[in-house]
């Protein structure tokens, strides 16, 4: 009877496909790092042209679009009020009528 050994060993893994397995890892890290790198001066690039085209400094801004935005919720909250009076007729309402 020959003697076989049943557990797992280095010597049954294949070293050049795990190099190879490795650089490529390490290239599509590098890539991906690259994408970052690109998107983010993307990204820059736009909020500089986006800031030069504003009229108004960044904490005046800010404090316009909450204006709006606190209006634009004014609005919506006047809109849905204004729209369950026009539709809704309380319980109370229908059986007197």
């Amino acid at each position: 009877m020959t003697y076989r050994r049943t557990d797992p060993s280095l010597q049954d893994l294949d070293r050049g496909m795990l190099v190879l397995a490795a650089v490529l890892v390490g290239v599509g890290s590098l890539l991906g790092l690259a994408g970052f790198a690109v998107s983010g001066a993307a990204v820059v690039a736009a909020c500089r042209r986006w800031y030069r085209r504003a009229d108004l400094p960044p904490h005046e801004l800010a404090r316009l679009k909450w204006e709006q935005a606190k209006a634009a919720a004014g609005a919506g909250t006047g809109a849905w009020r204004e729209a369950e009076l026009a539709k809704y007729t309380p319980r109370h309402d229908r059986t007197m009528g």
